[in-house]
């Protein structure tokens, strides 16, 4: 086997290239482990970033937290505000459809979700007309109190009926589930519209 010659500094007889092969393949590792550890570094850089990152979004939220759960009364009163805009009216007309009969007419209608008051101005043919309809009242399962809180007779209508006006306050829970739907509150929403124009009242 022929000796390699290392001696750069003696001329030798004929290039020494596998020397230089491996010189600079040396070089190429050498280039090429410096290269991976600055791609090592930098991605060690981003993890750090990114487990900043999830740290300051972590505490973020947490403070996020305690600030609700430490809210000011002023918040407290909005939330119950907000939640206050969500009642239906669905039981206020269920209530209506229940005790409704086509001698009343309704002149005013006033429905309060949140305190639960229906205030309504109203005709019927007579004041027995009136006060069955406030038994009605006191008999659903859904009242809580009934006030009359006027009644006349109207003395410029020739077949003088009867008006008054009338107040019910309705309970947040029945002692009678109730059925009706949003359908059933709509269709008695109708036949309230449809019974104040058959008066002719607006």
């Amino acid at each position: 086997m022929k000796k390699l010659q290392l001696d750069f500094h003696v001329r030798p007889a004929q290039t020494p290239w596998l020397g230089l092969l491996l010189c600079v393949l040396g070089v190429i590792a050498v280039l090429w482990v410096m290269t991976q550890i600055d791609v090592a570094k930098e991605q060690k850089n981003q993890l750090e970033l990114q487990e900043d990152s999830i740290a300051l979004r972590i505490k973020q939220r947490d403070s996020k937290v305690k600030a609700e759960l430490n809210a000011s009364p002023v918040s407290a009163k909005v939330e119950k505000i907000r939640r206050d805009q969500l009642l239906s009216h669905a039981p206020a007309f269920d209530l209506l459809e229940r005790v409704w009969e086509q001698e009343i007419a309704f002149s005013r209608l006033e429905i309060a979700t949140v305190e639960r008051d229906i205030k309504m101005d109203l005709e019927a043919k007579s004041l027995n007309d009136v006060l069955l309809l406030v038994d009605r009242f006191e008999a659903a399962p859904a009242t809580k109190h009934v006030t009359l809180a006027r009644n006349s007779l109207k003395i410029g209508d020739p077949n003088r009926p009867a008006v008054a006006a009338i107040e019910v306050l309705w309970l947040a829970d029945p002692a009678v589930p109730s059925s009706t739907t949003s359908t059933a509150a709509s269709t008695a929403a109708s036949r309230v519209h449809s019974a104040s124009a058959a008066s002719g009242v607006h």
